[in-house]
């Protein structure tokens, strides 16, 4: 069993009205070595839309929780950057 696995995933078709949608997601699994435990996340991916005619339309869906996330940490980090920056102390010069 590998330790850190992807999956494409598709969830159970929902119909409504004329058109069928069917969700799909990507999922990450971490497993513990000695199988004590894990980790799974789930994030949504896109639903495909398929009319009675047949016609297939893939919708792709954005995380928004996922990229308010990186946008938060890559605030921190530039935050931490800065006030290093500022903040830092200059070392005294030495008289030769």
């Amino acid at each position: 069993m590998p330790v850190i696995e992807m999956l494409s995933k598709t969830g159970e078709p929902q119909r409504i009205g004329k058109l069928e949608l069917t969700p799909m997601n990507q999922v990450l699994k971490i497993q513990f070595p000695g199988d004590h435990g894990g980790l799974i996340w789930n994030r949504p991916k896109a639903v495909v839309v398929r009319s009675d005619d047949g016609q297939e339309q893939i919708l792709p869906v954005t995380d928004v929780t996922r990229v308010a996330i990186w946008a938060m940490l890559a605030g921190g980090i530039l935050g931490a950057i800065i006030m290093g920056l500022t903040f830092r102390r200059r070392q005294p010069e030495t008289e030769e």
